[in-house]
């Protein structure tokens, strides 16, 4: 089987060759994306339309000519995102996307021109839904159906274990608390969130219960922290975010059911910004709502359609160092990129 496969190999090289002579590598392009801002003049523009994310092209990652060969003698292809659901980025700028119809994991390494998707055969996900990373690089990926957080390594190339077996009903959002590292799982069906130390692996404790009193909990979805251990977590079916401590104890909340700006429908993805400003994605609102550390509405973006800067179902909403905004378009089937525009850095050349 080997001495075939190496024929195959030189046979295509050949083939390749003699039919073109002298190989170049051809770099596909797209027609140049719009230049979108929000709010519009004469306001100060705070977020700008950056990117559209299907394909590994979108992000500027070209395969090479040996990478297309292995690539087709292995039998992989790029895949186009399905549905996307939970996101996130590493310390190296890797954009990791949770695809819910692929039943895969997007790696999106734009620095070292290098795609894949993980898991691989011998580790399946059934419903995954969202995605965390800790500091010592492990990768967390919650399964719905399957009622457990799986671990992962090396870029996802490496399966380790499974956690939370017997204990989570539904398990949905997922943080990395650098503070306590500490794994914060939401379990929408407990109305819980489950908090596992990232070290051993262990249960550490359990933050709220079903109700809709303050610290309680019905049908949470996601989840996000500050650098000092604050969690933020949508509350969705209270149609509200709740603001706790790193052990769970109420600060305050903000937003109710509604149809207006400061208002929510569908409260799902929510991520914060480098100066603490908070980000609820609406599913049914299809849009994007920014709040103060308080809890005050300071503006929104985008409304329901295909174009870019239109959302339909969105879901989850990461935010890097860098302040690049990453929102799961999910039934667009792409990851839209913005840009938050800190101080006067949208008036500099």
């Amino acid at each position: 089987m080997l001495k075939i496969k190496h024929f195959l190999f030189a046979a295509i090289m050949l083939c390749l060759a003699v039919s073109t002579g002298c190989f170049q590598q051809v770099v596909e392009t797209r027609e140049p994306l719009p230049d979108i801002i929000w709010p519009k003049p004469p306001d100060v523009a705070r977020i700008r339309f950056v990117n559209s994310i299907t394909t590994s092209r979108d992000m500027n990652i070209q395969e090479n000519f040996s990478t297309k060969i292995l690539n087709f003698l292995k039998g992989t292809v790029s895949t186009s995102i399905g549905n996307p659901y939970g996101l996130t980025t590493d310390a190296d700028a890797r954009l990791y996307v949770v695809d819910n119809f692929a039943r895969i994991v997007h790696v999106f390494d734009e620095r070292n021109n290098d795609y894949h998707t993980f898991p691989k055969n011998k580790t399946s996900l059934v419903s995954p839904i969202d995605i965390a990373i800790d500091n010592n690089n492990n990768i967390y990926v919650s399964d719905s159906k399957e009622a457990v957080v799986k671990i992962f390594n090396n870029k996802g190339k490496l399966f380790v274990k499974e956690i939370g077996k017997g204990l989570l009903k539904r398990p949905t959002g997922l943080a990395f608390n650098e503070k306590s590292q500490e794994l914060l799982v939401v379990d929408t069906k407990s109305s819980e969130i489950v908090r596992f130390d990232t070290k051993t692996h262990e249960i550490k404790g359990i933050i709220g219960k079903e109700g809709n009193d303050q610290g309680l909990l019905y049908n949470p979805t996601s989840i996000d922290t500050s650098a000092d251990g604050t969690i933020y977590v949508s509350d969705s079916l209270n149609f509200r975010v709740q603001v706790l401590t790193q052990d769970g104890h109420f600060i305050h909340t903000f937003g109710k059911a509604g149809d207006s700006p400061g208002y929510f429908a569908r409260p799902k993805g929510v991520a914060l910004d480098s100066d603490g400003n908070i980000y609820v994605v609406d599913a049914i609102f299809d849009n994007v709502q920014i709040f103060d550390k308080e809890g005050r509405l300071l503006m929104d973006f985008g409304v329901p359609g295909s174009n870019y800067g239109e959302f339909w179902l969105p879901s989850g909403i990461t935010i890097d160092s860098r302040d690049r905004i990453y929102v799961s378009d999910s039934y667009n089937n792409r990851v839209q990129v913005f840009q938050y525009m800190k101080g006067d850095a949208f008036l500099k050349p």
